[in-house]
C-alpha cells in the first residue's frame, strides 16, 4: 500500500478509517476490546483499541497515542493506522510481533482541536500542559513569571490587520524582546506552559480538563495488570525540517531516564534536560503515567516529534512563533482582513500537517525506521 494514502485530510475521515479495523483486529487478536470514551462538556469522543495475543494480559504493554494537540492528530492517525494494517494485521510481515507485549491505541485525544484544525481544545487549553493530578500544586510550582513579563508581546490585545505588516512588526518586536531578555528566556516563557492567561498561547488551564479526568480513570483500569509500560505519543511541528526528535521529561539519571536509554539511547535522537534543543513542559502527557502509578511500574514514556518546517533556527523560530501568536490572536481579537486570516490559517495547518510529499514520506520513514525495533527491544527487557 502506498504510504501516502494513510494521510487523510479531515477528522471524520481519519476517525472512520481508524475504527474500520474492528472486525479484522477482533479476528486477529485473542484479547480484543474497542471502546469509545465519551468526553463531557464538548470534548468529543476518543476511540481506543486494546489488543493482546494471549488470554491473560502480558506483563508489558505499548501505548500509542495521537492528537493531544488536535491538528497534530492527522499525522499521528496515519502512523497508528499504518501500524495496525502493516504490522498488527499483516501476518506475512517480516516483523515478528512479540507475543509478550499487548497494545493500547488511543486515537484523537483532543477531538475538538483535531476536527477544527487547532492545537488547543474547546477551552483554549493546551492539553499537553494539563496532565497533572493536583492542579493547585502545579500552579504554585510552575507559575510562569517569564510569560507574565512578556505577555503583551505573546498576546496582542488588538485585531489582526495585514499579514505582511503584522509580520514585519512582529520581527521588530521579537528582536526587541530577545535583546532585552535573551532567546532562552523567551523560549521558556512561551512553551513551558502558563496557567494565568486563558486567552493566551500554551495555556494549561486552571484544573484538569474533562478528557484528562476521563483518561486517568481509563488508564488506572486498563493498565493495572502491567509491570512495564512503553508510551509513544505522536506529535508534529517541533525540530529540524523533515526531522525526528525523541523527547522525554524524565530527570537525568532517574529510573525512567535509564529505561528510555535502554530502548532509544543508540538511535542518537533522544533529547532531555541539558540538551541544546530541549525545553521542559509542565503537565506533559508523558509525565501523567508516573503521577498515576508512581513507582509501581517500569515506565518508558517518550514524545515522538516530527519536525515540519524547521523551527530551531532563527528564521524558523520567527515564523513559527508568529503563526502561533497570530492564530491565537485572530480567534480572540478578530481580524480586519479575511485574506490575511486565511493565510495565517493555511500556514498554521502546514506548520503541523504539511501537505508536502517530501515531508509525508520522510515522516513515515522516520517513524517506521525506529518503531519495529523499539517494540522488539521493549519486549526483551
Amino acid at each position: 500500500m502506498d504510504v501516502l494514502s494513510y494521510y487523510l485530510e479531515t477528522y471524520e475521515a481519519c476517525r472512520k478509517a481508524f475504527v474500520s479495523y474492528k472486525k479484522q483486529l477482533k479476528a486477529r487478536f485473542r484479547h480484543f476490546q474497542f471502546e469509545t470514551l465519551d468526553i463531557p462538556k464538548g470534548g468529543g469522543e476518543v476511540d481506543t483499541y486494546f489488543l493482546g495475543q494471549k488470554k491473560e494480559p502480558a506483563k508489558r504493554i505499548v501505548v500509542m497515542s495521537s492528537g493531544i494537540h488536535g491538528i497534530e492528530g492527522y499525522a499521528g492517525s496515519a502512523f497508528q493506522r499504518r501500524w495496525i494494517e502493516e504490522f498488527l494485521l499483516d501476518e506475512k510481515s517480516a516483523f515478528k510481533l512479540p507475543k509478550n507485549v499487548d497494545f493500547l491505541l488511543i486515537h484523537g485525544i483532543n477531538a475538538h482541536g483535531f476536527k477544527n484544525q487547532l492545537r488547543v481544545n474547546e477551552s483554549n487549553v493546551d492539553l499537553n500542559r494539563n496532565f497533572a493530578l493536583k492542579r493547585e500544586k502545579l500552579h504554585k510550582r510552575f507559575k510562569n513569571k517569564k510569560y507574565r513579563k512578556i505577555q503583551t508581546f505573546l498576546n496582542p490585545g488588538t485585531p489582526f490587520t495585514n499579514y505582511i505588516f503584522e509580520y514585519a512588526l512582529f520581527v521588530i518586536r521579537f528582536f526587541g524582546v530577545v535583546a532585552r531578555f535573551g532567546a532562552k528566556y523567551v523560549l521558556d516563557a512561551a512553551v513551558n506552559g502558563q496557567y494565568e492567561f486563558p486567552k493566551g498561547i500554551y495555556y494549561g488551564g486552571r484544573k484538569p480538563e474533562p478528557v484528562v479526568r476521563r483518561l486517568r480513570k481509563f488508564f488506572k483500569k486498563v493498565l493495572k495488570p502491567y509491570d512495564q509500560v512503553l508510551v509513544l505519543d505522536f506529535h508534529t511541528g517541533y525540530g529540524e525540517k523533515n526531522g525526528l526528535s525523541l523527547m522525554q521529561n524524565a530527570p537525568p539519571g532517574s529510573k525512567e531516564d535509564k529505561n528510555l536509554r535502554k530502548v532509544f539511547g543508540d538511535f542518537g535522537l533522544l533529547l532531555n534536560e541539558g540538551e541544546e534543543d530541549f525545553y521542559r513542559t509542565s503537565g506533559d502527557f508523558t509525565d501523567f503515567f508516573g503521577k498515576i502509578f508512581g513507582k509501581d511500574k517500569d515506565l518508558f514514556p517518550i514524545t515522538v516529534e516530527l519536525g515540519t518546517n524547521g523551527n530551531i533556527d532563527m528564521s524558523g523560530a520567527l515564523k513559527s512563533s508568529f503563526l502561533m501568536i497570530s492564530e491565537n490572536r485572530i480567534r480572540f481579537q478578530g481580524s480586519r482582513s479575511e485574506s490575511s486570516t486565511n493565510r495565517v490559517k493555511e500556514e498554521f495547518r502546514e506548520m503541523f500537517y504539511p501537505s508536502r510529499e517530501d515531508w509525508r514520506l520522510a515522516a513515515m520513514d522516520h517513524v517506521f525506521g525506529i518503531l519495529p525495533e523499539t517494540i522488539t527491544r521493549f519486549s526483551k527487557i
